[in-house]
C-alpha cells in the first residue's frame, strides 16, 4: 500500500495541474452538499427510541401540562399569598396571557393517567389480597360511604379512577403545602421552543420583580429547558473561547512557521467539509448537537497533519517523510474510522449520524494529508519546537524498562482490584442511564420538582403483575360488586381502562423510560465490544503478525483497566452524552500505539532512530485533545462537565500507556524472536 501511495505522489508531483483541477472539481459539490444540510436541536435524537415511542413523546410535548410555567408563592399567610396571586394574574393579563389555579378534576385526571407510578411498593406487595371478592366489596362500600358525605366532589373523581384505593391518600396530598400556593401559565409555544419560552420567561420574571411578596418564582418543564439551553450556551462560549486561545498558543509555539499552521487548518477544514457532504447524502436533516460534539473530532483529525509536519523536520525530502509515516498514518486512520463506524448500527438516530460524520471527516482528512498536503509543504524542513513533558509523567521510550515494568505491574494490580470490587459490588455500574443526572437544574428547581413529584413505587411491577394475572376476571368482579351496591353502570370505566392498559408503555404517554435506559446500557456494552474487535482485527491484518497486533492492542486494553478504576474511585460514570468518548479514546489510543509499534519495527529493522519524532507528535496531539475537550471540566452543566472529566482521565491514561507499554512488550518479543 505504501508503494502504491508513493507512486501517486510521484505522479502528481509531475502533473500538478491534474491535482488542482481534480481538487477544485471535488470541492464545488462538497460545498453545495454541505450548505444544503439542515439542522434541528432535538436532544431526543440521542435516545434509542422506536417510531411509536417518538410519536408518543411528540404527543406529550404538545400537551398543555408539559408547557406550563408553574408559579410558586411561598411564605406569608394564605390570604397574603392569594393577594399576591391576584396581583400577578392581573399583570399577566395585561400581556395577553392567563394565570390559572389548578383545577382539581383536571389534576386528578392527569395524576391517574400515570397510576402505576403512584402506587406504593407496600401496596404492590399485597395485590393478591386487595383483589379478593371480599376486599373489593369492602373497598366499594367505603367508596359509597364517602360519596354519601356532602362536599366530596373531588373524591368522586378520584374514586372513578381508583375504586379499590390502590393509590394511598397521602400520595395525593403530597402536592399540597401549608406554606405554598401554586398557579400556572401555559406557554403558547409548547414545551420545546426554548427561544420563545426564554423571552416569555423573562417577561414573567419582570412581572414578579414588581410584586411585593417575600418569595415568588417560576418553575416547570419550560423553565428548566430554558435554563439548560442558557447554561449550555454560557459554558460552550466560555470553554471554546478558552480552548481556542490555548490551542493557538500551543500550535504557534510548536510551529513558528505560519505556513504549517495554515496547512493544519486546511487539512482539518477539508475533512470537516467532506464529513458534512457525506452526511447530507445520507440525510437532509441532522441534529446540531451532532456537529457540536463532532467538533471534538478536530482533536483526532489534527493528528494526521501534525505527524507529517513534525516528521518532516527529521527527513531530507517530502518523499522520505511520506515513506516513513504513510504506513502508521493510514493504518491508524483505518482503525479509528472503523471504531466510529461501530456507531452506525445503533438505534439512536443522532449516534448513527455521528458515526457517519466522524468516519467521513477522518477519511476526508487523511485523503487531503496523503494526496494534497505533501504538494503544499515547504521543500525545505520547517522548524518545529519540541514539547517536553517531565519524565515522571511520560518516560523516554528508550532506556526506561524499569519505569515501564512498574506501570505494567501496577496495571495488573489495578485489574485485580477491579475484579474483586466487581465481585463484591455486582450492582456497581459504569453506565448511568438516569437522564435526570445530565439535566441542569438550580438547587431551587430541584427542590420545587421534588415537592411536585409524587412518584411512589416501581411501575414495572404493574406490568409484571398483569402479565401473569387475568385482568378481565378482576373487572368482572368489580362490576358485580358495584352493581350489588347500587353503583351506576360505567362508574368505574376509567379504572378498567387502567387495568386493561397493563404495560407501562401504555402509561406516561407510551414512553417507556425503563426500556430506553436498558437499551442505553446495552449500547454502551456494544460500543466497547465492537470497537475492540474492529481495532484488533485491523491491527492483525495490518501487521500480519498476531504478536505485533497484541503489542499494539494490549496498551488500549490496559488503559481501560485504569480508566474504569479511576472512574470508580472518583465516582464517575459514563452516560448518554459522554458514551461517545469510548470511541474517541479508542480512536486516539490505537493511533498512538500504532505509531509507537511502527517506530519500534522501523528502528529494529533499519537501526535508525525514529521514535523521538513519533513521540513528539503524539504528545502534541494529546495536549490539543486535552485542551480541546478536557477544558469542559470547568463547565457547570453536568453533561458537559462529564465530557471534560472523562477526557482528562482517558487521554492521560492512554498517553502514558501508549508510550510505555509497547516498548516493554516489544523488547520481550524481540528477545525470543529476532527475525521480524
Amino acid at each position: 500500500m505504501r508503494e502504491w501511495l508513493l507512486r501517486i505522489y510521484d505522479f502528481f508531483l509531475s502533473h500538478r495541474a491534474w491535482l488542482w483541477t481534480g481538487l477544485a472539481a471535488l470541492i464545488v459539490p462538497l460545498v453545495i452538499l454541505a450548505f444544503t444540510l439542515r439542522y434541528d436541536e432535538d436532544i431526543m435524537d440521542f435516545l434509542p427510541v422506536s417510531e411509536n415511542e417518538r410519536e408518543a413523546l411528540d404527543e406529550y410535548r404538545t400537551q398543555q401540562s408539559a408547557a406550563r410555567f408553574i408559579l410558586v408563592i411561598e411564605g406569608g399567610s394564605e390570604e397574603q399569598r392569594y393577594d399576591a396571586l391576584d396581583e400577578i394574574a392581573g399583570r399577566i393579563a395585561e400581556f395577553g396571557y392567563e394565570l390559572n389555579e389548578p383545577d382539581i378534576n383536571e389534576q386528578i385526571d392527569e395524576l391517574y393517567a400515570n397510576m402505576p407510578y403512584l402506587i406504593a411498593d407496600s401496596v404492590y406487595d399485597r395485590f393478591d389480597s386487595v383483589f379478593t371478592p371480599q376486599a373489593i366489596h369492602e373497598a366499594l362500600l367505603r367508596d359509597k360511604q364517602i360519596l354519601a358525605t356532602p362536599g366530596t366532589g373531588a373524591f368522586s373523581a378520584a374514586i372513578r379512577h381508583d375504586p379499590l384505593q390502590l393509590v394511598q391518600p397521602s400520595t395525593l396530598r403530597s402536592k399540597q403545602s401549608s406554606d405554598r400556593t401554586y398557579a400556572f401559565c401555559t406557554s403558547p409555544y409548547g414545551a420545546t421552543e426554548t427561544q420563545h419560552n426564554a423571552a416569555l420567561l423573562d417577561s414573567l420574571n419582570n412581572i414578579l420583580s414588581t410584586i411585593h411578596h417575600s418569595s415568588t418564582h417560576w418553575t416547570g418543564s419550560p423553565v428548566i429547558a430554558v435554563g439548560n439551553a442558557r447554561r449550555i450556551k454560557m459554558d460552550t462560549l466560555m470553554c471554546i473561547s478558552l480552548s481556542l486561545v490555548l490551542i493557538i498558543i500551543l500550535l504557534a509555539y510548536a510551529f513558528p512557521c505560519k505556513r504549517d499552521l495554515w496547512l493544519i487548518l486546511l487539512a482539518v477544514s477539508f475533512g470537516w467539509l467532506f464529513g458534512m457532504a457525506v452526511l447530507r447524502i445520507v440525510t437532509p436533516l441532522v441534529s446540531a448537537v451532532v456537529l457540536g460534539i463532532g467538533s471534538v473530532l478536530i482533536g483526532i483529525a489534527v493528528n494526521y497533519p501534525l505527524h507529517l509536519l513534525v516528521h518532516r523536520r527529521y527527513t531530507s525530502s517530502i518523499r522520505q517523510t511520506l515513506d516513513e509515516v504513510l504506513s502508521p498514518l493510514v493504518v491508524g486512520n483505518i482503525t479509528t474510522v472503523g471504531a466510529f463506524m461501530a456507531l452506525i448500527p445503533l438505534e439512536a438516530t443522532a449516534l448513527k449520524h455521528l458515526g457517519i460524520f466522524a468516519a467521513a471527516m477522518l477519511g476526508g482528512t487523511i485523503v487531503f494529508c496523503v494526496f494534497v498536503m505533501p504538494h503544499l509543504m515547504s521543500a525545505e524542513p520547517t522548524p518545529v519546537r519540541e514539547i517536553k513533558l517531565p519524565h515522571s509523567i511520560i518516560p523516554s521510550i528508550h532506556n526506561s524498562s524499569i519505569h515501564q515494568s512498574i506501570i505494567f505491574f501496577l496495571t495488573i494490580l489495578v485489574g485485580i482490584y477491579l475484579l474483586v470490587f466487581n465481585i463484591q459490588h455486582p450492582t456497581a455500574s459504569l453506565f448511568d442511564s438516569n437522564l435526570s443526572h445530565i439535566n441542569y437544574m438550580t438547587p431551587q428547581q430541584r427542590e420545587d420538582m421534588a415537592a411536585l413529584d409524587i412518584t411512589k413505587g416501581d411501575a414495572t411491577r404493574w406490568e409484571h403483575y398483569w402479565q401473569t394475572h387475568d385482568a378481565d376476571s378482576l373487572v368482572a368482579c368489580v362490576q358485580r360488586e358495584a352493581e350489588a351496591l347500587g353503583f351506576r353502570s360505567g362508574s368505574f370505566d376509567p379504572f378498567f381502562e387502567h387495568i386493561h392498559q397493563s404495560s407501562i408503555t401504555n402509561h406516561k404517554s407510551s414512553f417507556n423510560f425503563s426500556s430506553i435506559a436498558q437499551r442505553l446500557s446495552d449500547d454502551f456494552d456494544y460500543i466497547g465490544l465492537v470497537c475492540s474487535i474492529i481495532v484488533f482485527v485491523f491491527l492483525w491484518l495490518s501487521f500480519r503478525n498476531l504478536w505485533l497486533a497484541l503489542i499494539a492492542f494490549v496498551p488500549m486494553l490496559l488503559s481501560w483497566v485504569w480508566i474504569f478504576a479511576i472512574m470508580q474511585l472518583c465516582g464517575l460514570q459514563f452516560n448518554i452524552v459522554n458514551i461517545i468518548l469510548a470511541t474517541f479514546i479508542f480512536g486516539q489510543g490505537d493511533d498512538y500505539t500504532i505509531f509507537i509499534v511502527e517506530g519500534l519495527l522501523y528502528e529494529h529493522r533499519t537501526g535508525k532512530t525514529i521514535l523521538p519524532q513519533f513521540r513528539q507528535s503524539i504528545i502534541l496531539s494529546s495536549l490539543i485533545m486535552l485542551i480541546g475537550i478536557g477544558i469542559l471540566v470547568i463547565a457547570v452543566h453536568p453533561a458537559m462537565h462529564s465530557l471534560g472529566a472523562i477526557t482528562l482521565i482517558g487521554m492521560t491514561v492512554v498517553l502514558i500507556m501508549a508510550t510505555t507499554i509497547p516498548p516493554l512488550l516489544f523488547r520481550i518479543y524481540t528477545h525470543f524472536n529476532k527475525n521480524i
